[in-house]
């Protein structure tokens, strides 16, 4: 008996017409010329297209700016907002986030109390983000961190261009002599008048075993650091510590208050920003 079944193939070409059939054409939503709808397949789901977006790609140009820059200072976020500014541009600046965000196209301001004004899309932005200066994260990491003489000698003597007090030549002549007395037994430490603290040790390498000395060391000292990239280097001070462990020498030092210290900068680089622009700077952040 001759079987006479449509081939599968045959079937799934049928399917695939009257999927096509079934599907609707775009109709206009409402009045709109720009926005359609359109059912697929025979009411499984329900497309709306917008035409204007579909054709913006295409478009010489973009209808008009959106997109968020990110910038790394204050000058950079100054000028981009002065070229793009628009008449409801508005500043933000978030005092947690140690960070600005200007908003171009945002609301316009209302023109009466029974007005709210024209809303902005609220889509084109530049956020500064102040990145740490690499001499601000280099003290800050070992900001009471206790070293070894060599490791503490070290530091100094990479970083003493930092050193605004006493002056670099001094603080490479206190690094060169930790370095000489790495090895010696520290004794006793004692705090002088002049405020340094002095450090009495015996030598206990071979050649000039029993030999004793001291070494003097500032209790305090001042770094001249930026916190931010782009911003000016501002004083800070530091406050040296020992501990004596068994003739060991440790040794470390404390920065005073750098958290209210950057803060503080922050605080100026919105003062400046905010005589920069013409638009208005608020403190929060937009949503």
């Amino acid at each position: 008996m001759t079987n006479y079944s449509t081939p599968d193939h045959a079937t799934d070409t049928e399917a695939a017409v009257r999927a096509g059939i079934a599907i609707a054409p775009p109709a206009p939503l409402g009045d709109s010329d720009r926005f359609f709808v359109q059912t697929v397949p025979a009411g499984a789901a329900t497309h709306v297209h917008d035409l204007r977006a579909l054709a913006e790609p295409l478009a010489e140009f973009p209808y008009r700016k959106k997109g968020t820059v990110h910038v790394h200072d204050a000058r950079s976020f100054v000028e981009y907002v002065e070229k793009h500014q628009l008449s409801g541009t508005e500043v933000w600046a978030d005092l947690s986030r140690r960070s600005l965000v200007a908003v171009i196209n945002a609301g316009d301001e209302s023109d009466s109390a029974s007005d709210e004004g024209v809303a902005g899309h609220g889509d084109h932005r530049v956020v500064l983000e102040l990145l740490h200066s690499d001499e601000w994260k280099t003290w800050t990491n070992r900001d009471k961190e206790w070293l070894d003489q060599a490791t503490f000698a070290e530091h100094l003597e990479d970083h003493a261009i930092n050193v605004v007090y006493p002056d670099a030549a001094t603080m490479l002549e206190i690094a060169a002599s930790l370095q000489a007395t790495r090895t010696a037994d520290i004794k006793a430490g004692v705090r002088l008048d002049n405020g340094q603290v002095q450090l009495r040790y015996e030598e206990t390498e071979t050649a000039t075993a029993g030999q004793t000395g001291e070494l003097e060391i500032p209790t305090i000292f001042v770094v001249a650091l930026a916190p931010y990239v782009g911003a000016e280097p501002v004083e800070v001070e530091a406050r040296f510590r020992y501990r004596l462990r068994q003739g060991n020498l440790l040794l470390s030092y404390a920065l005073l208050n750098p958290a209210d210290i950057a803060r503080s900068v922050f605080t100026a680089i919105v003062d400046d920003v905010r005589g920069a622009v013409t638009a208005p700077v608020l403190l929060g952040r937009p949503e």
